[in-house]
C-alpha cells in the first residue's frame, strides 16, 4: 500500500513512513498528546495567575496604608488614606456583573488582554505617580481592569478546560488568592521596609507579573462566544457613580453633619440607583440581574456575600494598623504576622469544597460564621487587654489563622450557595453577581471603618478598633444566624422499595406457557442445509375461536389440542415440501 492510498489522519493528511504503526499505539488508541495538556495547563496558569494579581494587589493596599501616613505622601490621617481602598473597590464593584457578559460579547481572550493592558499600566503608574490625587486616578484604573479580566478570566477556564478538569480548574482558581496573599503578606513588608522606594514596591509585583500574564494570554486558543446583547455600560457607570457618592457621604457625615454637600451625594446617590435599577428592569443585559435577585435563595446567598465583605475587609484594614501601634514598629514584621491569615484562608477554601460535596453550603456557612465570630472575641480580648505582655507565637498567630479560616469557609459557602441557586447554565452571572455585592460590602465596610475609627462607639483603650471588631462580631453572628435559614442542596436520595408485608406475602405473577417447540428432521449429510423460508401468517376465519382463549369444557379443550397438533403437523409437511423443490445452488 503506498502512502497516498493509506489512511488520512485527523489533520487531513495521510501519515508519513516513520510513524509507528498502530498497533505499538496502545492497540488501536490514538496515542497521548502533550499539545492538549499544555492548552489545558496554559489558561489554568493564566486565570489563576489573574485571581492571585488581584488578590495581592488589594492585599498591598492595605499594608501600605500605614506607610503612606508616615512618609508624606498623601494624607497625614491614616483615616483618610482609606481611599487607597476604596478607589479601587467601587469601579471593581461596578462593572463585575458585566464583566461576564463582555466576555461573552467580544470574546474572553480579547477581554484578557485589554483587562491585563489596563490593569499593568495602571500598576505603573501608581508606582511612578508623583501626585495623591494621580495614585487615586491609577488605582480607580487598576479596579476598572480587574473588573474586565476577573469575569474573562472565569469564562476562559469554562470554554477551554475539558469537563474532567474542571472542577480542578476551578479550585486552583479561587485557592490562589490564598497563595498570592500569603506571598504579599509574607515578602511585602520586607521589601517595603529595605528598599528605596519605600510603599511603592508594593505594587511592583503587580505591575511586572500582570505584563507577563499579558504575554501568555496573548498565546491561549480563541474559544467560540456568542455574539449577545451589549451589557447595559451607562447602568454601570450610574451604579459607580452611586457607589462612590453614597461611600464619601458616609465618610463625610461625621465630620460635617447634614451640610449641602452630603445632602446632595446621599441623594443624588439614592437617584442613581433608582435610576439603574429602572434600567436593569428592561434591559437585555442589565447591570443589576433583577431576575437572579428575584429568587430567594439567592438573594439570601447573595446577602451573605456582602456580610462577608463587610466583615473581612474592615478587618483587614485595621489589622495594620493595630499591629503597627500595639505591637510592631517595623512593616517587615506587620506583613509577616499578618501571613497566617491568608494561608487560612487558603485551608478554609480547600476545605470548604469538600464539606460541601458531603453537607451542603449551609454546614459551611454556619461553621465558618462560629469561627470567624469566636475569633473576633479574640481580637476583642487582645485590643482591650494591650498594655499585657503578649506571646505572638502562642496567642496571635494561632488566632490570626483561625480567622483565616473562618474567612474561607465563609466565603466559599456563600459563593457555592449563590452557584447551586443559579444553576450550572448561570454560574458565571451568579459567581459575578456575588463578587460584586461582595466588593460593595467591602466599601461600605471600609467607610464604615474610617467613622468608626474617628468616633468610637464605646469606651475602651482602643475605642476605634474595638468598635469596629464589635461590629464585625455582631455581623458574623447574623451571618451565621442566616446561613441556618439556607436550606439543604443535595441530591435528592434514591427512591427505596416498598416494604413487604410479613403476613401478607407479594402475589407473583403466574408463569407464562412457553410456545411449543417441534423437532424437525435433520437435515441430509450431501445437500447443503437449505434455509427456513418465512411464510406470511395465515389469516384465521372471522368467526374462528383463537387458540389461547380460555375454554372450560374439557371436551372443547380436548379439540383444541387436537387441532392444533393437526395445524403443526401441516405446516411441517409443507416446509419439507417448499424446500424440496427450491433449486440448489
Amino acid at each position: 500500500m503506498s502512502v497516498l492510498t493509506q489512511r488520512r489522519g485527523d489533520d487531513g493528511l495521510p501519515p508519513l513512513l516513520t510513524d509507528p504503526p498502530r498497533r505499538l499505539q496502545g492497540r488501536g488508541r490514538p496515542a497521548p498528546s502533550s499539545h492538549k495538556r499544555k492548552t489545558t495547563y496554559l489558561p489554568v496558569i493564566v486565570c489563576a495567575g489573574i485571581m492571585g494579581i488581584t488578590m495581592a494587589d488589594t492585599l498591598a493596599a492595605t499594608l501600605g496604608v500605614p506607610q503612606l501616613a508616615e512618609s508624606g505622601f498623601g494624607p497625614k490621617s491614616p483615616i483618610d488614606v482609606q481611599w487607597l481602598l476604596t478607589a479601587f473597590a467601587l469601579p471593581y464593584a461596578a462593572l463585575l456583573p458585566v464583566g461576564g457578559r463582555l466576555a461573552d460579547v467580544f470574546g474572553p481572550r480579547r477581554l484578557l488582554t485589554i483587562g491585563l493592558s489596563l490593569f499593568s499600566l495602571a500598576a505603573f503608574c501608581t508606582v511612578v505617580t508623583p501626585l495623591w490625587s494621580l495614585l487615586l486616578a491609577a488605582r480607580a484604573a487598576q479596579g476598572l481592569g480587574a473588573a474586565l479580566m476577573v469575569p474573562a478570566s472565569l469564562a476562559m477556564l469554562l470554554a477551554t478546560v475539558p469537563t474532567t478538569r474542571r472542577a480542578a480548574a476551578i479550585g486552583v482558581w479561587s485557592a490562589s488568592t490564598g497563595v498570592a496573599g500569603t506571598l504579599m503578606y509574607a515578602l511585602g513588608g520586607w521589601f517595603s521596609q529595605n528598599m528605596e522606594i519605600g510603599w511603592r514596591v508594593l505594587f511592583v509585583p503587580s505591575a511586572f507579573l500582570t505584563l507577563l500574564l499579558l504575554t501568555l494570554a496573548m498565546t491561549l486558543p480563541r474559544p467560540p462566544h456568542s455574539r449577545g446583547a451589549v451589557p447595559d455600560i451607562i447602568g454601570c457607570l450610574l451604579l459607580g457613580a452611586a457607589l462612590a457618592m453614597l461611600t464619601w457621604a458616609i465618610v463625610q457625615f461625621p465630620r460635617r453633619g447634614w451640610d449641602p454637600y452630603v445632602i446632595g451625594a446621599v441623594s443624588g446617590g439614592t437617584l442613581m440607583l433608582l435610576a439603574t435599577m429602572a434600567r436593569s428592569a428592561y434591559h437585555k443585559a442589565p447591570a443589576i440581574d433583577l431576575g437572579l435577585w428575584r429568587k430567594g435563595r439567592f438573594a439570601l446567598a447573595g446577602t451573605l456575600s456582602a456580610l462577608y465583605g463587610l466583615v473581612s475587609l474592615p478587618i483587614l484594614v485595621i489589622m495594620p494598623l493595630f499591629l503597627g501601634q500595639a505591637m510592631f514598629r517595623s512593616p517587615e514584621l506587620i506583613g509577616a504576622a499578618i501571613a497566617p491569615n491568608a494561608a487560612g484562608v487558603l485551608v478554609g477554601s480547600v476545605a470548604a469544597g469538600r464539606l460541601i460535596k458531603r453537607r451542603g453550603p449551609r454546614v459551611v456557612i454556619y461553621l465558618g460564621a462560629v469561627v470567624i465570630a469566636g475569633s473576633c472575641i479574640g481580637l476583642l480580648q487582645l485590643v482591650v487587654g494591650t498594655g499585657r505582655p503578649l506571646d505572638v507565637l502562642q496567642v496571635w498567630l494561632p488566632l490570626n489563622a483561625a480567622l483565616g479560616l473562618g474567612f474561607g469557609l465563609l466565603n466559599a459557602g456563600s459563593s457555592a450557595a449563590a452557584a447551586l441557586t443559579a444553576g450550572p447554565e448561570r454560574y458565571a452571572t451568579a459567581v459575578g453577581a456575588t463578587m460584586s455585592v461582595r466588593q460593595v460590602g467591602g466599601t461600605i465596610g471600609i467607610a464604615v471603618t474610617v467613622v468608626l475609627l474617628e468616633r468610637p462607639l464605646v469606651e475602651a483603650p482602643m475605642p476605634g478598633y474595638t468598635s469596629v471588631i464589635l461590629g464585625s462580631l455582631a455581623l458574623a453572628i447574623f451571618a451565621g444566624c442566616l446561613g441556618l435559614f439556607f436550606g439543604a442542596t443535595k441530591p435528592p436520595a434514591p427512591a427505596r422499595s416498598a416494604k413487604r408485608t410479613p403476613n401478607r406475602p407479594e402475589p407473583r405473577p403466574a408463569p407464562r406457557p412457553e410456545p411449543r417447540q417441534t423437532p424437525r428432521p435433520a437435515s441430509r449429510p450431501d445437500r447443503p442445509v437449505a434455509r427456513t423460508p418465512v411464510h406470511p401468517p395465515i389469516p384465521l376465519p372471522r368467526r374462528a375461536v383463537p387458540m389461547s382463549a380460555p375454554v372450560g369444557d374439557e371436551v372443547a379443550a380436548e379439540m383444541l389440542r387436537t387441532l392444533k397438533e393437526t395445524t403443526n403437523r401441516i405446516n411441517l409437511i409443507a416446509d419439507v415440501l417448499l424446500d424440496q423443490q427450491r433449486p440448489t445452488r
